[in-house]
């Protein structure tokens, strides 16, 4: 992760901030279009998820889904940028993806294009070369931050990841325009 991620929680006037923790993709960032156009680029017919391709295809399917060319496709997602503005006021906001660390400088403008201020918060992406699954992924970097109170994805293995590791910390499932905040 590098020195970019301060992992302690940091005081305020001596008394500590909350770690709110956001996705990108699914959470601040509406991807569905760019996931069609990625699943039609690479001829995957009506499959709807990367999920349902053959290994190969799949990973073809990533390498055109995670292309700063198809970042046009995306668009905030307002519910995510709400929440994220008003957790800003309480603490310690980090945006964390399981974007590749190549689509930093696109990602932020992207963020910033929504609303994000990206002076704010930290974000923290994925090192090159690292092709573990999001949740595992994720749950590394979860490890490593104190004083985690909420975490926001879009993925439920992430959040029950994020459950094992802070178990006390609100967990937030979103989905569609909304969300759900999911019982301990």
């Amino acid at each position: 992760m590098g020195s970019c991620l301060s992992l302690k929680t940091r005081a305020l006037g001596g008394v500590r901030q909350g770690v709110y923790v956001f996705d990108v993709d699914g959470v601040l960032i509406d991807a569905e279009e760019r996931l069609k156009e990625a699943l039609r680029r690479v001829g995957a017919g009506a499959v709807s998820s990367p999920r349902e391709l053959r290994p190969r295809l799949r990973s073809r399917f990533w390498r055109v889904f995670l292309s700063e060319e198809l970042l046009a496709y995306d668009r905030p997602r307002e519910v995510g940028i709400r929440l994220l503005l008003d957790r800003l006021q309480r603490g310690r906001v980090i945006v964390l993806t399981g974007r590749p660390s190549r689509l930093r400088r696109a990602t932020l403008a992207e963020l910033e294009r929504a609303g994000v201020p990206i002076k704010k918060v930290e974000l923290v992406m994925r090192p090159p070369r690292d092709v573990r699954r999001d949740y595992v992924f994720k749950a590394d970097v979860l490890r490593q931050l104190a004083g985690v109170a909420e975490v926001h994805d879009d993925e439920v293995e992430v959040l029950r990841a994020a459950r094992r590791i802070h178990p006390r910390a609100r967990l937030y499932l979103h989905r569609g325009d909304g969300y759900a905040l999911l019982n301990p």
